[in-house]
């Protein structure tokens, strides 16, 4: 369920208006002076609505240039520009989350999870880290297979808000997900940051209480934001892809 783009010009103007948000979101650090890690800008408290309000291609499209700007307007350091592809994968994922298309959400979810699992670093660092992540799998299952069986019956147009509750979370946990990916199979997080098994520990242990406020602090403002959209939006102007 998007905005219907029916030609070049619409494109483009949705795509300028929703970048230049994201680069302004982008821009201002979350604390002055942090400039590292998941949330390091607002720019997670709407990024999950690019895709579900323009569709998963546009959506990721229009936030990715937002945040490559946003990040030169506000320079972190040059590895931030590797993980920042988070915010665009999580927004896409977000909206074919809310077309229901889950054959591509679960095969990148469960790529990105088995990366992190099968990393030998993984298995010393606490489960309590990921716990948030490892939920949203669980939950993404669910949906996946009461979707599929046709148990449930009502569109997310029916039920919109549950739709959108859902697209949400799990946009939001495939961007941090990323990261973790990135961070630890990828090691980056030697290489770029010169963190020991100790370090990545203690991080491990915070990121278990900080991640899920983020994702609950977008999950109250994505919920008001974007059902208040949703609604503006005649049913004829609403389209399942583009």
């Amino acid at each position: 369920m998007a905005a219907p783009i029916d030609n070049q010009s619409r494109v483009v103007a949705f795509v300028s208006i929703f970048t230049a948000i994201a680069v302004v979101l982008d821009s201002i650090p979350i604390i002055p002076g942090f400039y590292s890690g998941v949330w390091d800008s607002w720019l997670f408290l709407i990024s999950p609505l690019y895709g579900i309000i323009l569709g998963p291609v546009v959506g990721a499209t229009s936030i990715a240039m937002g945040s490559f700007i946003g990040h030169l307007v506000y320079f972190r350091d040059p590895f931030e520009l590797l993980f920042m592809f988070g915010t665009p994968l999580g927004a896409g994922i977000s909206g074919l989350v809310f077309q229901k298309r889950w054959s591509p959400v679960l095969a990148i979810y469960s790529f990105l999870l088995a990366g992190y699992f099968i990393t030998p670093v993984s298995w010393q660092l606490p489960m309590w880290g990921v716990w948030d992540i490892l939920v949203g799998f669980g939950i993404l299952l669910i949906f996946s297979f009461i979707s599929s069986m046709k148990i449930w019956k009502r569109t997310w147009k029916q039920e919109h808000v549950l739709g959108l509750l859902f697209a949400i979370v799990i946009g939001l946990e495939t961007d941090v997900l990323f990261r973790v990916f990135v961070l630890v199979p990828g090691q980056t997080y030697r290489f770029f940051y010169g963190l020991t098994i100790e370090a990545l520990q203690a991080i491990w242990w915070g990121a278990g209480f900080i991640t899920p406020l983020k994702v609950i602090m977008s999950v109250t403002v994505g919920l008001m934001v974007g059902n208040s959209l949703l609604r503006l939006l005649p049913s004829e102007m609403i389209s399942e892809d583009y």
